[in-house]
C-alpha cells in the first residue's frame, strides 16, 4: 500500500466577467503559491480559451521542479457549450477522462483518474449543478446521476468537488453526505462563513453570506487540513478579488493500492 498526500482545490472562476483583465493576476498570483496538485475549475470561458490561458501563464510559473499542469475541459451539454465549460487542472499524470451530461441546463459533470506519486489511482469528479432556484429537484436529480456515476468506479479513492448551487442541509448536499464527507467540515466542524458573495459580486453588502462550494472526499481519503482560498483583494481596490466566489482548497491523504 501507498501513502500519497496531495492538495486539491475548487473555484467558480466567473468565466471573463466582471473585470476579468483586473482581476486574472489576483487569480494567478493565488494559484501559483496555492500550487494544488488537482484544482476543478468552474464556468470557464469557452471562447476565450480561458482554461489553457490560465495553465499556460501558472506553468511559466512553475519552479518548484514538479510537473507542468495538464487540464481537461467539457463544455456544457447542447448550445451553451459554445460559451461555457468546466474543467480540471491537474500536476498528476491523466490515466482516464470521461464526462456526464447531467440531463437540465446543460450542466455536465467530469472524472479524471489520476495516478498519484505512489502509483494508485484518484479519481476526481468535478460539476457545477443548475443555478436557478426553484431547481431544487433538478438538483437532486444531478446529484444523483452523479453519484451514481461514482458507484460505476469503486475501485479508486474519489473526491467529488464543485459549485452545487445548494446549502448545507438541502436535498442535493445532504444526499452527498450520506457517502461522501466535506473536506473542510471534517478539519473544522462546520463549513466556512460563505463562498458567495465575494466583493466582486453585485450582490456584496445586500445578500446574506452563503456555501455553495464543496470538497467533498470519500473512504480511504483523510483530511489534514481545509481552508477557503482565492480570497485575497486588492490593496488598491476593495471590490476587486479573483471571483465572485471565494474558493476552497484541502491537503488530503490517500491510501490507495499500488499499481
Amino acid at each position: 500500500m501507498d501513502r500519497a498526500a496531495i492538495r486539491v482545490a475548487t473555484l467558480n472562476l466567473r468565466n471573463t466577467s466582471d473585470r476579468w483583465k483586473k482581476r486574472a493576476p489576483l487569480l494567478l498570483d493565488q494559484l501559483a503559491e496555492l500550487r494544488p496538485d488537482v484544482i476543478a475549475l468552474q464556468e470557464v470561458r469557452v471562447p476565450a480559451d480561458q482554461a489553457r490561458w490560465i495553465v499556460d501563464r501558472v506553468n511559466a510559473r512553475l519552479d518548484d521542479g514538479g510537473g507542468p499542469y495538464a487540464f481537461f475541459q467539457t463544455n456544457k451539454a447542447g448550445l451553451q457549450g459554445k460559451f461555457e465549460g468546466i474543467a480540471i487542472m491537474s500536476r498528476l499524470p491523466f490515466e482516464e477522462q470521461e464526462w456526464l451530461d447531467l440531463h437540465g441546463g446543460g450542466r455536465v459533470a467530469q472524472r479524471a483518474r489520476l495516478r498519484l506519486p505512489g502509483g494508485g489511482p484518484l479519481d476526481v469528479y468535478n460539476t457545477h449543478l443548475h443555478h436557478e432556484r426553484d431547481a431544487g429537484e433538478l438538483r437532486l436529480a444531478q446529484a444523483q446521476r452523479i453519484l451514481d456515476w461514482m458507484a460505476e468506479h469503486p475501485e479508486a479513492p474519489r473526491v467529488l468537488a464543485g459549485d452545487f448551487n445548494a446549502l448545507r442541509g438541502e436535498p442535493p448536499i445532504a444526499l452527498i453526505s450520506n457517502g461522501l464527507r466535506s473536506a473542510y467540515a471534517a478539519v473544522h466542524g462546520r463549513e466556512p462563513e460563505r463562498t458567495v458573495p465575494t466583493p466582486l459580486s453585485a450582490e456584496w453588502g445586500t445578500a446574506d453570506p452563503h456555501v455553495i462550494d464543496y470538497i467533498f472526499v470519500g473512504d480511504g481519503i483523510e483530511v489534514g487540513n481545509a481552508w477557503l482560498t482565492f480570497d485575497r483583494i486588492d490593496p488598491a481596490d476593495p471590490r476587486l478579488c479573483a471571483s465572485d466566489h471565494y474558493g476552497l482548497a484541502a491537503d488530503i491523504s490517500i491510501v490507495a493500492a499500488s499499481a
